[in-house]
């Protein structure tokens, strides 16, 4: 078996295969492989780690969740609400300068009207850095929600998905954690009933569902 060593090759190089460890290889931004050519079997567990896919917009991670439980949540009147920790999103960011981008499909009732989501990180409501988690033109009050909930008259039969959006830049390559905050709109505390309907955790004509999360981190 004959070595080949040069630098500044062009034109064609032909092999069955290539060993080593390609530490001296800088750029092939021309390089072209032929139609399934790279398979999922060829590479290897970690020749694509998060901390290889160092462009803008590569989705380096994605984590979901499920929750089939039949909770109420108290919805107070305040600035932080309560806490669904049931549907709390962890994830521990790869870079400081990452994008954390949150969904969450709330299946549920409103038990009165007055009532909507924020989204809190590691506790507590954000309030600063242009990610609020409530309406920044309203500013920080109990009226203030990322989206409301829908309510009817009906405690039967009206279940309701509510879905939830949030992007953060924590800034941090620790753990950290975003979940909504449910409270009133006005003086009082209303309920929230997650996965069932206000008037039943389950029978017929009495609605059960599921409610899902999923984060995402994004190169910046």
């Amino acid at each position: 078996m004959a070595n080949l060593q040069a630098t500044g090759v062009t034109g064609t190089i032909e092999a069955d295969s290539f060993t080593g460890s390609g530490s001296g290889i800088t750029n092939l931004s021309s390089a072209r492989f032929a139609n399934a050519s790279i398979t999922n079997a060829k590479i290897a567990a970690d020749g694509a780690t998060r901390t290889k896919l160092n462009f803008s917009g590569a989705v380096l991670q994605c984590i979901l969740i499920r929750q089939d439980a039949r909770t109420n949540y108290s919805a107070p009147y305040n600035n932080n609400g309560t806490r669904m920790t049931n549907l709390r999103l962890t994830i521990t960011p790869t870079y400081t300068n990452s994008l954390i981008i949150c969904e969450w499909h709330l299946h549920g009732e409103a038990g009165s009207h007055d009532q909507g989501f924020r989204v809190g990180k590691n506790g507590t409501v954000v309030t600063s850095g242009g990610y609020q988690g409530y309406n920044n033109n309203s500013g920080q009050n109990g009226h203030s929600f990322i989206t409301s909930d829908h309510y009817d008259a009906n405690d039967d039969s009206t279940p309701n998905c509510s879905v939830l959006m949030y992007y953060d830049k924590p800034n941090t390559t620790s753990s950290v954690f975003y979940e909504p905050h449910v409270a009133a709109a006005n003086n009082g505390t209303r309920n929230f009933n997650l996965n069932h309907t206000v008037a039943s955790n389950g029978q017929g004509n009495y609605e059960n569902g599921t409610s899902f999360g999923r984060i995402w981190e994004i190169r910046q």
